[in-house]
C-alpha cells in the first residue's frame, strides 16, 4: 500500500512539473506571437505612413517564426500531441502498449538528445560569427532555441518516461480532449 502511495506521489510531481513548463511553454508561444503581430504591423505602419523600412524585421519575424516552432514542438510533446503512431495501441492490449510507448518515447529521447547534441555544436560555430541581428545584438542569440529547444522536448520526454513508469496498471493513458 505505502509503494502505491509513493508511486502516485511521484506519479502526480512529474505530472504537475510536466503541466507547469506547459503553461509556462504557452505563455511564451502567446508572447512570441504578439511580438510577431506587433512587428508585422509596425512594419506595414513604417512602410505606407512613413515611407520607410525596417531592414531587420524580416530577419526577426523568420527567428521568432523558430521560436514559435521550438516551444509548440514542446508543448506538443507535454500533451502527448507530438506526431506518433498509434497503430499499436488500437491493436494491442493496455499492458504491453504502456512498454510499446515507453520504448518509443526512449527512443524519441535519443533522437532529441542526438538533435540538442549536434545543436549545440552548430550554436557553437555560429558563436563565431559576427552577425548581428538589431543594434548590437548577436545573431546566434536567436538561434539558441535550436539546441535547447531540444532539451526542453527532451525533458517532457523524460517526464512522460517517469510518469508512465509511475501510474498505476489500470489507468489509461489517454489526453485531454481525446476519446475514450
Amino acid at each position: 500500500m505505502q509503494i502505491q502511495k509513493d508511486r502516485h506521489t511521484e506519479n502526480s510531481i512529474l505530472q504537475n512539473t510536466n503541466a507547469f513548463l506547459g503553461k509556462v511553454e504557452t505563455g511564451f508561444l502567446c508572447l512570441i506571437i504578439a511580438m510577431m503581430i506587433g512587428l508585422a504591423i509596425l512594419k506595414i505602419v513604417m512602410r505606407y505612413v512613413f515611407s520607410a523600412s525596417l531592414l531587420w524585421s524580416d530577419m526577426m519575424l523568420q527567428h521568432l517564426t523558430l521560436w514559435l516552432c521550438f516551444f509548440g514542438a514542446a508543448l506538443a510533446t507535454c500533451e502527448r500531441r507530438h506526431i506518433s503512431i498509434d497503430v499499436l495501441s488500437r491493436i494491442l492490449p493496455g499492458k504491453i502498449t504502456r512498454w510499446t510507448n515507453l520504448v518509443i518515447d526512449a527512443t524519441a529521447l535519443v533522437v532529441v538528445a542526438i538533435l540538442a547534441y549536434y545543436g549545440f555544436l552548430f550554436l557553437g560555430d555560429e558563436q563565431t560569427s559576427e552577425a548581428v541581428l538589431i543594434g548590437s545584438v548577436p545573431l546566434w542569440w536567436a538561434k539558441t532555441i535550436i539546441p535547447y529547444g531540444f532539451v526542453l522536448i527532451g525533458i517532457h520526454i523524460v517526464l512522460q518516461i517517469g510518469i508512465t513508469l509511475t501510474q498505476r496498471e489500470d489507468t489509461p493513458d489517454t489526453v485531454e480532449g481525446e476519446a475514450d
